[in-house]
């Protein structure tokens, strides 16, 4: 039986992936044209049962649910190419190990794979890098301890993401999640699963061609012309 061959195999995932991102982005600009009518609603017509405050809380509660839904949703999706990388990495590279026979989380596994398995070289990716491990722990904040930083154990990495990026917002001790959230998310992703795809098509030389012209820090391509055609 012939094994895939590894150019076309991540070409093909690179596409999957970003069309998947494509629908997240999708999802919201939905999310963000009702919640822009909704408020306008609110602002404009509606009257507000004082008694009950149904209103008000669904002005205060409806936003920061569907954008960390978005949020979630985005930290799934590079988890789930985190996973599926790693294995077709180790599959064209003819490797025995098995991505779940390592240990540590996803990101800790993928990093093993793709730095020591691989060696690829993230030292010019590595602030982006630590957008997508700041972007999972908020994950893991909204997800385990409601939001909560109080007693958070990667608390410190929320607040350096924050600090970057303005956004998640804090009200105390409470992580607050909005539409620039939702925005910074979705274009970490981006610039994420493009960098890693295009090692790999580097790596990997075929049909397809990474989308960069200059070749990665390795050099994989076997091109040293390409570095000045790039300049």
């Amino acid at each position: 039986m012939h094994s895939l061959d590894p150019n076309l195999l991540f070409f093909g995932n690179s596409v999957d992936a970003s069309e998947k991102l494509a629908e997240l982005e999708q999802f919201l600009e939905y999310v963000s044209g009702f919640l822009f009518r909704e408020a306008r609603y609110l602002d404009e017509k509606a009257h507000p049962d004082l008694t009950r405050e149904f209103l008000p809380l669904f002005a205060d509660t409806l936003p920061p649910i569907l954008h960390s839904s978005i949020v979630i949703s985005t930290t799934t999706l590079l988890e789930q190419e985190m996973r599926g990388y790693a294995a077709a990495l180790l599959s064209s590279l003819r490797s025995k190990l098995k991505f779940g026979e390592l240990s540590g989380s996803v990101l800790e596994r993928f990093r093993v794979v793709t730095t020591k398995i691989a060696g690829f070289a993230f030292d010019d990716f590595e602030a982006s890098w630590q957008d997508v491990v700041g972007l999972f722990e908020i994950r893991n904040c909204l997800v385990h301890a409601g939001g909560d930083l109080g007693g958070f154990q990667k608390a410190s990495t929320i607040r350096t993401f924050s600090k970057k990026h303005s956004t998640p917002i804090f009200a105390d001790d409470s992580v607050e999640i909005d539409l620039r959230t939702s925005e910074v998310a979705l274009r970490i992703a981006s610039v994420f699963l493009d960098h890693i795809y295009n090692l790999a098509l580097d790596r990997f030389p075929g049909r397809y061609a990474p989308s960069f012209l200059k070749p990665s820090p390795r050099g994989q391509s076997g091109d040293p012309a390409s570095d000045e055609d790039a300049g």
